[in-house]
């Protein structure tokens, strides 16, 4: 169940993992094996129950890593094309 959007610190790593942090100097709160865990990613138009938005944050900001076990990580971007690098980035 999606309770609220949190601000989180990301670190993609040359290994191909994504480390979620709760700040800088936080050690990673879920790291995402990109290459083996990831099993697609849906970009916000394709999500079709996006939870509300935070003020300010738009569809085509929003995307999403499928994991396994029906289990997902829901991602927003400041704006479109930072977006599409982090997606981009996340296809490694």
């Amino acid at each position: 169940m999606f309770k609220q959007w949190k601000e989180k610190y990301l670190v993609l790593t040359l290994e191909g993992s994504l480390l979620v942090c709760r700040d800088a100097q936080s050690p990673p709160d879920q790291v995402v094996a990109l290459q083996t865990l990831c099993e697609s990613i849906a970009e916000g138009r394709e999500i079709l129950d996006l939870p509300r938005l935070p003020p300010g944050g738009r569809r085509d900001c929003c995307f999403a890593l499928i994991l396994p076990q029906t289990k997902f990580l829901l991602l927003l971007s400041e704006s479109p094309d930072d977006c599409k690098d982090l997606e981009t980035k996340s296809d490694i």
